[in-house]
């Protein structure tokens, strides 16, 4: 009951429970049925709540992962919620699905992690990572950028990512992660590398159905 509460208390345990349940899914949903699944997701929640060294293990999963942004845990919970429930929310895993709602998540973080983690890794003079903190008039150009966006958002109806990037905000704004910088709650070092792998794929995935279908008429 005290891991549990732990998990549940501590962001930092609880978002990396969500990753490593949402790993164990990933690779067992294939072969077993949705209420198998839930047996499975109870067990590795068993697991994430063991304790070790006065620890449970969900604290050393947190030890690799640090803190997620909460675009990383809104999606995970998602996932997970939609795994577990498996065909009786049809419509929903439909509009999940749709590459129409994905792809501007994708790009979106991709992009947003392009210009952050190179140039606040020291290749210029200017560090994005500092436009996250409130209390400056640069600091401003970070929400005009995610406004523009959500603007962006609401004109094309790409409504997952603006569902994330209001969450994100509004999480900021009630300091649920004990970061003070804004970037942390929108975008994550595992977010951009899972989104860019994402994109990859499809992209090679519209290449090779062109080069098929031009095979095909030939």
């Amino acid at each position: 009951m005290a891991a549990m509460q732990l998990i549940l208390t501590d962001i930092g345990i609880f978002s990396a429970t969500l990753l490593w349940l949402a790993m164990v899914v990933k690779f067992t949903r294939r072969w077993m049925p949705a209420t198998a699944l839930l047996v499975v997701m109870a067990v590795a929640l068993a697991v994430a709540l063991l304790p070790f060294n006065n620890l449970v293990i969900g604290s050393y999963i947190f030890s690799l992962t640090s803190y997620l942004s909460v675009s990383s845990m809104l999606l995970l919970v998602a996932y997970l919620i939609l795994s577990g429930a498996g065909d009786r929310c049809e419509l929903l895993s439909s509009y999940w699905g749709s590459p129409g709602q994905w792809l501007p998540v994708y790009g979106f973080f991709v992009l947003s992690g392009v210009l952050l983690y190179p140039l606040a890794a020291g290749l210029t003079l200017f560090d994005p990572y500092r436009l996250g903190f409130a209390g400056s008039p640069a600091s401003l150009i970070l929400p005009l950028y995610l406004l523009a966006w959500a603007v962006i958002c609401v004109l094309r109806a790409w409504t997952l990512l603006l569902l994330l990037l209001v969450c994100a905000v509004l999480a900021y704004y009630l300091k649920i992660l004990p970061s003070l910088n804004l970037w942390d709650y929108v975008l994550d070092a595992l977010l951009v590398i899972y989104s860019l792998f994402m994109l990859l794929k499809h992209l090679a995935c519209r290449m090779f159905k062109v080069q098929r279908s031009n095979k095909q008429v030939y």
